[in-house]
């Protein structure tokens, strides 16, 4: 067990610095691509990036199905099967990519027209979107090679190419923007950054796991159907995060502006890396609990459920509640005063509904792990088309504004009312403990620590990046220490004895 959670840790760790290097880049360059393209430009390029996106969705799940499939015959010993999964996932993927490869020509011809691009751009744009598609199939041809390593719960070797494709792609895109180039030279940048990553994906995964046996001929029926039977609602949940998370963008742009994009996108990339941050965390529990579901072990599942949603609300409430209580603060300083208003209004909606969602990222990762995730594939798609319908209607009469409120609507009745009750179940756990068990100490620690955020605010306000940090690490210890108050007992119990052990250990 001690080894089995420290294996958690490590693979923990390690996408954590892959996430917080992706948010780091995310952070500094944001400013300086937007005041190299301007406002304008930058829209532009969020609508291409966001728009073949969807494109993605061809996935047809098939990652979540090669996590699955190859953990399970990694832990078992059969290889074959194994080695049947990834191929028939490689020769699916392969046809997928030569779709995707004319979906992004044809989406490229009236790209223009669709969204409202300046003319000046508009030939920009659907070069863009060509070398965007074409980076797409690249990278769905050979990333099931890292759903490879994930099964084989290797995200360390993940994650260290993520890092060194980040520093490729971000020393690219600095070039060009200085050179004066713009986004067609940013979407070579990704393609050259991306074709590289996963051939090093490819490489390591066959070093590895050198019993792997690619066929590239077509697979058995029996085959196919096992993994889509698997995919099939791993894919309805992908269609149902994109249309949540990308259509957003889509939306501002059709119905508002190119220019509205940019202001919508600024709040949403700060919700979207506070996501990415404890997504970092929750993924690794999807092997873990598949091992703990195959061992028929209940009890550690149930511990998983408890103390990984713990855990995860321990990271992302402080980031939020400081998002909700100085995020327009923070926008001012980062991207300029031009963006306080709409940007923070646009972040504190998201933020609100970030609440509740990530409160369940441990139970979903779980969902997955178990193979119960069937119904909340089909509560996600039912989210995501309220969320488009709702979008789309209030945009008219509140803009930008309408779009986050319709994310957060059926965000909040999704969370709060069916995905609790449902997935806490499923691990053997009722709903009201889920509530007030899990959630509401969590809750009632994060209320002083908004109090004192929101005081800093108004009484000490930044005027400067490094000071609102300084200030923000300064009254994190209220949140911690009140966490530690509320749950004394398992900290006098647990914790401090295995912190004392460790010391005295390495003190001898």
């Amino acid at each position: 067990m001690q080894l089995r959670v420290r294996h958690i840790a490590r693979n923990v760790m390690s996408n954590w610095l892959a996430t917080i290097a992706n948010m780091a880049v995310g952070f500094f360059l944001a400013p300086f691509i937007v005041h190299r393209l301007g406002t304008v430009g930058y829209g532009v390029w969020v609508l291409a990036i966001s728009a073949v996106n969807y494109l993605g969705l061809l996935d047809l799940g098939m990652r979540s199905s090669v996590l699955r499939f190859v953990s399970k015959g990694h832990t078992k010993g059969d290889h074959t099967g194994a080695s049947a999964a990834i191929s028939a996932a490689i020769w699916v993927r392969l046809q997928i990519s030569a779709l995707v490869l004319i979906l992004s020509g044809l989406l490229a011809l009236v790209f223009d027209r669709i969204f409202h691009i300046p003319p000046m751009l508009a030939s920009d744009a659907r070069h863009a979107v060509l070398i965007i598609g074409l980076t797409t199939a690249v990278t769905m041809s050979l990333g099931v090679f890292g759903g490879v390593l994930s099964a084989l719960n290797r995200y360390d070797l993940n994650s260290a190419v993520s890092v060194l494709q980040l520093a490729f792609r971000v020393t690219g895109v600095v070039l060009v923007l200085r050179s004066g180039h713009g986004i067609v030279a940013i979407a070579l940048c990704e393609f050259v950054a991306a074709a590289a990553g996963n051939l090093a994906l490819y490489v390591i995964a066959r070093k590895i796991y050198p019993q792997l046996q690619i066929r590239l001929t077509k697979p058995k029926g029996e085959v196919l159907r096992q993994l889509w039977s698997y995919s099939y609602y791993a894919f309805l949940i992908t269609v149902a995060v994109q249309l949540v998370y990308q259509t957003d963008n889509l939306v501002v742009g059709a119905f508002v502006s190119a220019s509205a994009v940019t202001y919508y996108s600024i709040g949403n990339s700060l919700c979207r890396y506070t996501d990415q941050l404890v997504g970092a965390m929750t993924l690794t529990f999807v092997p873990a609990a598949s091992n703990f579901e195959a061992a028929g072990d209940t009890a550690k599942l149930q511990g998983l459920y408890r103390n990984g949603t713990r855990a995860m609300m321990t990271i992302s409430l402080p980031i939020l509640v400081t998002l909700m209580t100085r995020g327009r603060a923070f926008i001012g300083l980062w991207m300029g005063p031009q963006y306080v208003q709409q940007s923070g209004t646009v972040l504190i909606i998201l933020a609100t509904a970030l609440f509740f969602s990530l409160s369940n990222n441990t139970a979903s990762a779980i969902a997955f792990g178990i193979e119960k995730h069937k119904i909340t594939a089909k509560w996600s798609v039912v989210e995501a088309v309220l969320n488009l319908v709702l979008s789309i209607a209030l945009a008219h009469w509140f803009g930008l504004y309408g779009v986050a409120l319709g994310t957060l609507i059926p965000s909040l009745f999704v969370q709060v009312i069916l995905w609790p009750f449902f997935l806490a179940k499923a691990v053997g756990i009722g709903g009201p403990d889920v509530v007030w068990g899990a959630w509401g100490p969590m809750f009632m620690a994060a209320v002083p620590f908004a109090i004192v955020s929101y005081g800093m605010n108004q009484y000490f306000p930044a005027h400067s990046m490094i000071v609102f940090f300084l200030q923000t690490l300064a009254i994190v210890p209220v949140f911690l220490i009140t966490v530690a108050m509320i749950f004394r007992r398992y900290v006098l119990s647990q914790i401090l004895p295995r912190v004392r052990s460790y010391f005295a250990a390495h003190a001898g």
